[in-house]
């Protein structure tokens, strides 16, 4: 009997598969293969008369022009596949377009020339026109092991030159829905020249962001958890690029004191409303970048800051000057570099991938203060020459190097 109701239903299973098929799912055609097969996720291709269209997120890449030299790489290779010689390339982060490179391909398309903006309306329109899955090796569900190395000092004792700190800090980045990511951070003190409660083993960043688009064309990141600076609570930040070479951008924040500890959690309720409103300018043949905001810290002053960061293949320097609610200390300095960390391409093995941080931060600040001009970050790979707001500015400086 059970027999004859397998031999009886066959046929319409068949059926009910090929209807599927051909209204949710779709085969990987070449070019998405070729893609997936070079290390990049988040991959879709769409051929429409008189362009292509490609969606591609880099992770697997360093920030920086490995990044827009990989892309361009491997879609001058794959030339041949296209039925146009129009192509659009939208790279994404998380799962949502920042940012548009074109090109018109002839010959065997090496060395053509790219261009780039923050158009991505229609490349967004034609991704939601889409059925079915929306791109070929997801990063929904996988998984980052960073692990990020930390050295801080500072000179507040006469007995010794410097005080040291020294950490190596696993984390797990968990790529969720799109634009989310779920970031969970072990401190693990290697050398402490500090508190005692520093010196011990503890979490650190434990977060849940959300990217999101705006109209307008602002892109925004909602972030809630246990930050770093003792910090915890929830953050927003906004983000519109302006023309070619401008920026504006703003943070809010609303946080409470907090110290984690495997034992023991100190906490207070929250008690710091922190905001920062500012904008960035790009000088494209020196790969400079400066910016300028006003912002109230920590220490529930007011303050503005300009910087200077000048960007390198794989480095950063930049320096900065701020003012200072502190009658005897009106005006302080300094300056901070990243270091991109080797290897410099990442290969997932299946759903887990393990690296070091992008960057090796270090901001040198001469204050004797700890809370006035300073503001926290909401994630282990946030600093001053890399973060929210200028990670799309540095594509479109690097790819009008790769230009020149």
């Amino acid at each position: 009997m059970l027999l004859n109701i397998f031999t009886s239903i066959r046929p319409k299973v068949a059926i009910l598969f090929f209807l599927l098929a051909g209204t949710g799912i779709y085969a990987q055609n070449s070019v998405e293969k070729a893609l997936f097969t070079e290390g990049f996720e988040n991959v879709r291709h769409i051929s429409k008369a008189g362009k292509e269209i490609i969606f591609i997120e880099s992770e697997s890449f360093t920030y920086g022009d490995r990044v827009i030299e990989s892309v361009k790489g491997a879609i001058e290779s794959l030339y041949p596949e296209f039925k146009s010689k129009n192509v659009e390339v939208f790279l994404m982060d998380d799962r949502i377009p920042k940012f548009r490179m074109y090109s018109t391909l002839a010959g065997d398309a090496s060395g053509a020339k790219w261009y780039s903006d923050f158009n991505v309306s229609e490349g967004i329109a034609e991704l939601n026109k889409l059925d079915g899955k929306k791109f070929e090796n997801s990063s929904f569900g996988k998984v980052d092991l960073k692990f990020y190395p930390i050295f801080r000092f500072k000179n507040a004792r006469l007995d010794v030159m410097y005080l040291l700190q020294l950490n190596i800090n696993p984390t797990l980045e968990i790529s969720l829905w799109r634009g989310a990511t779920a970031t969970a951070q072990v401190i693990f003190p290697l050398v402490n020249d500090y508190s005692t409660e520093e010196g011990r083993i503890r979490p650190g960043f434990l977060t849940l962001s959300q990217q999101f688009r705006l109209p307008f064309n602002i892109h925004a990141m909602a972030t809630v958890g246990n930050f770093n600076m003792f910090r915890a609570g929830a953050d927003l930040k906004l983000y519109k690029p302006v023309g070619s070479r401008i920026g504006v951008y703003a943070q809010m924040s609303y946080t409470a004191y907090s110290i984690p500890f495997f034992s023991d959690w100190y906490y207070t309720s929250p008690d710091k409303f922190t905001w920062k409103v500012g904008a960035n300018y790009i000088v494209k043949p020196w790969n400079l970048m400066f910016n300028m905001n006003l912002a109230k810290y920590l220490g529930n002053d007011l303050s503005v800051r300009g910087e200077v960061t000048r960007y390198f293949r794989n480095a950063a320097v930049g320096f900065y000057v701020q003012t200072m609610d502190i009658p005897d200390f009106p005006v302080n300095g300094g300056f901070y570099f990243a270091i991109s960390l080797p290897p410099y391409k990442h290969k997932r093995n299946k759903f887990v991938r393990v690296s070091a941080g992008n960057y090796f931060p270090l901001e040198y600040i001469a204050r004797p203060y700890t809370e006035h001009g300073r503001y926290f970050t909401t994630s282990p790979d946030e600093n001053s020459s890399y973060n929210f707001f200028t990670k799309m500015r540095l594509n479109q400086i690097i790819l009008n190097s790769t230009n020149n």
